[in-house]
């Protein structure tokens, strides 16, 4: 751990802005790969609503069509 420090203080000042840019840009990077990853999901779960609500009222249809059938058969 104390070699690490001391690792970090022999950057001179042009490295140590230098690291600094490139951990607030991987900041950057990865807050905007998770809004992407959140609005990417978003838009799966919506389509996947519309698809089950589709085979939902499909399906719904036929077994009503299937109970009628039955009902008029009793």
């Amino acid at each position: 751990m104390a070699q690490s420090a001391c690792a970090l203080v022999d950057f001179s000042a042009s490295e140590r802005e230098e690291a600094m840019a490139e951990v607030r840009q991987l900041i950057t990077d990865l807050r905007d790969a998770a809004q992407d990853g959140r609005a990417l999901a978003r838009r799966y779960a919506d389509v996947l609503q519309n698809v089950v609500d589709e085979y939902c009222i499909e399906f719904e249809k036929r077994a009503e069509a299937a109970l009628a059938r039955l009902e008029a058969v009793a």
